[in-house]
């Protein structure tokens, strides 16, 4: 068994015929790279994402012995990265004598305005391409994304179906001596939504004893919810495209206070240039102050503000994106609130009372109990206060302290 290694790699299509539920697509992009010409429009591959469309074009390499020259264009979003790194790759030839096909990853994170320019160029640069050209996209109705559209070839991946997904599943399943029965793998495969890499995912967290029952299935619903928190703050901090970045809290069953205190805790093991730090806390900041107006004032159309500002304003803080894979941590600072409340119970229950003995207030007694606590230290001197006071055990122990 291959547990230890993400099976949505060690069981990712090595060839055309091995990807799921997408027959009209791939054959679709058999042709297109067979049949290629020198000025022929590009092809690009929209759908969910899951549905196939990446592994898709690595399947069609293999099947044709052709290198795959990958650009991720959420990495490489502007003119200038987009005319050097795409430039080089259609014009130099293949390092290993091979043909090449070149693949345009996640084409939403290109920017599209006009001082980044990032589309109007790739537009450019694939226009008389010498290889196949293939780019992929979850969302081909942005606006900036338009003309792109009308440059190429449109290939939809849908969602797989459950039935297939259910079948690959059983096929995985075997492959790793995972004890299923199909009721079982059909559950999984309905919950994925179309998903057939979020479905092996599944399958793979739930098979660790050995086998799965249904029962193991319905237990998803607790640590989907916490996956789906990491994913969507991955989403934040790993892009620096704020259109990748915005509906990242979209679906996700979370409180807006919560999800303040999850980026306060990890901004600073993410972002460790201090500038790019500081500009993410201003965002922050800005967003703190609108759901303070929500709730002195209920004005709750402040909430937009308060999520541009969460998604897109903290990922476009940085200047790029930072490598590495961070687990994030849920935030401390409830229980440290909590632990200094609590060490602090005494001290605000005494001076409620001298307060109230004094008729000052609780702020101003809060100082006076430092005084309290000196005379204290003599037990005949303490007793009029304790008397005065009605002060308990425990209040009269932390007093003598």
């Amino acid at each position: 068994m291959t547990r230890s290694s993400p099976w949505i790699r060690s069981h990712a299509p090595k060839k055309l015929v091995d990807v799921v539920g997408q027959e009209r697509a791939v054959s679709r992009i058999e042709a297109f790279v067979k049949g290629f010409k020198r000025g022929h429009k590009p092809l690009l591959l929209y759908g969910p994402p899951g549905t196939g469309k990446t592994t898709s074009v690595y399947a069609a390499a293999e099947d044709l012995d052709l290198e795959v020259i990958e650009l991720n264009a959420s990495d490489s979003r502007n003119k200038d990265a987009i005319t050097s790194l795409l430039g080089a790759a259609l014009h130099q030839q293949s390092l290993f004598f091979k043909g090449k096909l070149i693949l345009v990853d996640e084409a939403d994170g290109i920017s599209g305005q006009s001082d980044r320019g990032g589309v109007p160029a790739l537009i450019d640069l694939v226009r008389d391409s010498r290889y196949p050209v293939i780019i992929t996209a979850n969302d081909i109705d942005l606006d900036k994304l338009k003309n792109l559209k009308k440059a190429c070839e449109l290939v939809e991946f849908e969602p797989v179906a459950a039935a297939a997904i259910a079948k690959h599943l059983g096929k995985v399943a075997k492959h790793e001596s995972v004890t299923v029965d199909d009721a079982t793998l059909t559950a999984i495969a309905h919950r994925a939504g179309g998903d057939a890499r979020a479905a092996v995912n599944d399958l793979q967290s739930l098979s660790g004893n050995g086998a799965i029952t249904k029962q193991d299935v319905e237990s998803l619903g607790d640590r989907e919810r916490k996956e789906a928190l990491q994913n969507a703050l991955l989403r934040v901090f790993k892009t620096t495209s704020a259109s990748v970045a915005l509906p990242a809290f979209e679906h996700l069953d979370e409180d807006v206070d919560q999800l303040f205190l999850w980026i306060d805790e990890n901004l600073p093991k993410e972002y460790t240039k201090a500038e790019d730090l500081a500009r993410a806390y201003d965002a922050l900041a800005e967003a703190d102050k609108f759901f303070g107006r929500i709730r002195r004032w209920q004005h709750y159309r402040f909430y937009v503000y308060i999520y541009n500002l969460l998604t897109a304003g903290i990922a476009i803080a940085k200047t790029e994106k930072y490598p590495g894979v961070t687990k994030y941590q849920r935030s401390s600072r409830l229980l440290t609130i909590w632990i200094m409340n609590q060490k602090n119970a005494k001290r605000k229950s005494v001076a409620k009372k001298l307060a109230a003995a004094t008729h000052t207030s609780v702020k101003r007694a809060e100082h006076e109990v430092v005084i309290l606590r000196g005379l204290f230290q003599n037990k005949r001197a303490a007793q009029p206060f304790i008397d005065e006071l009605g002060l308990d055990a425990d209040e009269v122990a932390w007093l003598a302290k």
